[in-house]
């Protein structure tokens, strides 16, 4: 199994970017950090919680599912609900595949995930088009309002970028521009038709 990265910043075209991997890459497992949430403490309101630290994230089990899917055996990922801000009850097993992509904000962050790894992307793009991304993707995923999703960004997800997020760029292997007219389907063409993954 060959295990693939995929980090960067929120709105930045990390999921967009793992699905058109998958699309092109047969035989293809992802393992969404994202499923890995702790479950947000009751006595914390939503709007006040920061989901994008990575504290908030169960990377026990995401590191020991990771070695599970490495070993060869199979595992029930998690689903994490943000309306309720809880891990759900349901699990989805998930078998190793000839390619394993891990993709999510801290997928970098950890020197013994980072040694596993085959190869890592880190797609970057400019903090506009990033944080309209997520404000339109918060809208409508989430039904929340752009005056919530734009406070989380300016009290939670703008300083874990600069502080945690940003500096793991330095392991990619790749850096990957992705502004508003970035064609993410071309560049993965042309990348996989020029390179072994």
């Amino acid at each position: 199994m060959k295990i693939i990265a995929v980090a960067g910043g929120s709105g930045c075209g990390k999921t967009l970017f793992t699905a058109l991997m998958v699309e092109r890459l047969p035989n293809t497992a992802v393992l969404p950090l994202d499923s890995y949430y702790y479950d947000r403490p009751d006595h914390i309101p939503s709007d006040q919680y920061d989901y994008d630290g990575p504290q908030a994230f169960d990377f026990e089990l995401f590191q020991q599912h990771l070695a599970q899917l490495s070993s060869g055996e199979a595992v029930q990922k998690p689903h994490f609900a943000y309306e309720s801000g809880k891990r759900e009850a349901e699990f989805t097993e998930l078998v190793p595949e000839k390619y394993l992509i891990i993709e999510g904000l801290h997928v970098l962050l950890r020197p013994n995930i980072r040694k596993m790894l085959g190869f890592s992307f880190y797609l970057e793009s400019p903090l506009d088009v990033a944080v309209s991304r997520r404000c339109l993707r918060d809208i409508k995923d989430y039904e929340v309002t752009a005056e919530y999703s734009l406070n989380q960004y300016l009290k939670f997800v703008r300083p874990v970028f600069f502080e945690q997020i940003l500096p793991t760029k330095q392991y990619a292997d790749l850096v990957v521009e992705n502004s508003y007219e970035t064609r993410l389907d071309f560049f993965i063409d042309n990348y996989l038709a020029e390179n072994q993954l």
